[in-house]
């Protein structure tokens, strides 16, 4: 049930977290789907409503910074940094767990995903259900993250009792995970805070970069995720593309500038009832980042079989939004 956020919601959730029960809650940047980090059965029960494999492990929302200390470690300079500068924010810190929180939340890695949300709704409710709420985005596993509590409802029905609407999200893809290594800052999941970001918060001897190599401590890395039901392809060019089209039904997202510089080629998809409402624009990579996911729900929505994906340049928050279209051509 889609309820509108007030202290009373609040409220209502606390006691259905209490109660072993989910709550799914805005944050900037996807919704999440809520448990009581520190009851095992509520926490195994988000798994379940997720179909979500439990070899992955699932970030822990709070509601204030000195709350960090009761479930994890602050061991690093560099980690209080982090902390202090980022947070609240779309950026997740793992940290060295205490016993506290339980190994199915991390499966069964000794780090932990901390994360204190930007976004009002969700720190008003945080801080109203006085838990540590674990919660990994509102979908069903594999499929695109949510933006919208519409989006959540979709997926999961009567399954969740409460669904937080707090209207569109601002950032629209998953927040920036990040461990401190010795003297260095590993990115284990790009996100809307990018590593040019984190540098300019530390002297240049200090090495801020993407990790090389998949994090099994990081949620979402081992797995398939974020895709639609139509296939998506990486759309290098329009020459690429068979004409005529096969009776399969067709959309393209590219960007406005292609469009603008391929008008010939634009008339001849809509002649062969391609659909184009899916647009974005390489001048504000924030509407592609907030856009992409809502895009993809369209796309089921309306039985797409096949969608092709301009690339946009991997660099600052077009990298983190090419991670997601890559993984979901997996």
């Amino acid at each position: 049930m889609i309820i509108q956020p007030s202290y009373q919601t609040y409220l209502d959730a606390k006691q259905i977290l209490t109660n072993w029960d989910l709550v799914a809650f805005p944050t900037e940047t996807v919704y999440g789907l809520g448990a009581n980090a520190l009851d095992i059965l509520a926490v195994k029960k988000i798994f379940e409503t997720k179909k979500r494999p439990q070899r992955n492990p699932i970030i822990v929302h709070v509601g204030s910074i000195d709350q960090i200390g009761e479930y994890a470690e602050i061991i690093s300079p560099f980690e209080e940094k982090i902390i202090n500068t980022l947070m609240p924010g779309p950026i997740t810190i793992l940290l060295k767990k205490k016993k506290i929180i339980s190994d199915i939340v991390t499966a069964g890695s000794e780090f932990v995903g901390i994360r204190i949300p930007s976004n009002k709704v969700a720190l008003d409710f945080l801080q109203t259900v006085e838990l540590p709420v674990a919660a990994p985005s509102a979908n069903i596993s594999t499929k695109p993250s949510p933006t919208s509590a519409q989006m959540v409802e979709s997926y999961f029905h009567e399954a969740v009792p409460m669904i937080i609407d707090g209207g569109a999200c601002d950032v629209g893809i998953e927040s920036t995970v990040v461990k401190v290594e010795w003297s260095r800052i590993v990115i284990t999941r790009p996100g809307f805070i990018t590593a040019e970001d984190i540098q300019s918060l530390f002297p240049e001897n200090i090495q801020v970069e993407y990790a090389q190599s998949i994090s099994e401590i990081t949620p979402w890395n081992m797995f398939k995720h974020y895709s639609p039901n139509s296939k998506i392809q990486l759309l290098q060019n329009t020459n690429q593309i068979p004409f005529p089209l096969s009776n399969s039904k067709t959309a393209i997202l590219v960007t406005q500038e292609r469009i603008d510089n391929h008008k010939d080629r634009v008339t001849q998809f809509v002649a062969q009832n391609w659909s184009l409402y899916l647009r974005w624009t390489k001048s504000h990579l924030l509407t592609c980042a907030k856009s992409l996911f809502s895009f993809y729900h369209q796309a089921d929505k309306d039985h797409i079989s096949d969608l092709f994906v301009e690339p946009l340049e991997e660099k600052w928050l077009g990298y983190a939004i090419m991670n997601r279209v890559k993984k979901s051509t997996e």
